[in-house]
């Protein structure tokens, strides 16, 4: 449904491709506001956060759109291949390269621009200090998007990227509010 690029709240979910139940609880508890119909969620239907995102919005009715990183012939990863036969049925699954596009590793920040682009603000479930999630906060930040994060321990090495985003200036997400008062909503 390409009409869903023009929806006015698009909000990107990045995170760990081996994200935890920590991002799976934190995305169910902030989709399933009942304000959260006015979003449209964008990921890159890798695994891990990706694919909760974009499950979640499902499962709530949400409009979800996966941004790919090689040509809509390519089937990657496996595992989200279900995932990404649901989300053409209900949501968007969109690329900027030819369809038989292999998968390489450059790819995927570029896709990560476009991930970002697509959205208002970007919120990050969990990211490593070292964490590809990163990239895509940077696209966000020269388009000038809002950045989104969720707390996360000092402890857990699967937060430390959160907690670095935090000190940079990000924006705390204790709620769903605190995503809709941005959006207006």
């Amino acid at each position: 449904n390409i009409k869903l690029i023009n929806n006015m709240h698009h909000l990107a979910v990045v995170g760990a491709r081996d994200s935890t139940s920590y991002t799976q609880q934190s995305l169910e508890f902030l989709l399933s506001n009942d304000k959260s119909k006015y979003l449209t969620i964008v990921s890159g239907l890798a695994q891990g956060a990706d694919a909760m995102a974009h499950q979640i919005a499902l499962k709530y009715n949400l409009p979800t759109i996966a941004v790919l990183a090689f040509g809509h012939q390519t089937h990657y990863p496996k595992s989200t291949l279900a995932l990404r036969n649901k989300i053409e049925e209900k949501g968007l699954v969109i690329s900027e390269y030819p369809p038989h596009t292999p998968i390489a590793k450059y790819r995927f920040p570029e896709r990560n621009r476009i991930i970002s682009g697509l959205s208002k603000g970007v919120l990050i479930t969990e990211a490593k200090e070292q964490s590809g999630s990163h990239i895509t906060i940077d696209f966000a930040l020269e388009q000038n998007r809002n950045v989104y994060v969720l707390p996360g321990s000092m402890f857990n090495p699967m937060t430390k990227g959160n907690l670095l985003r935090i000190q940079e200036g990000a924006k705390v997400v204790l709620n769903a509010n605190d995503i809709f008062e941005d959006y207006y909503i």
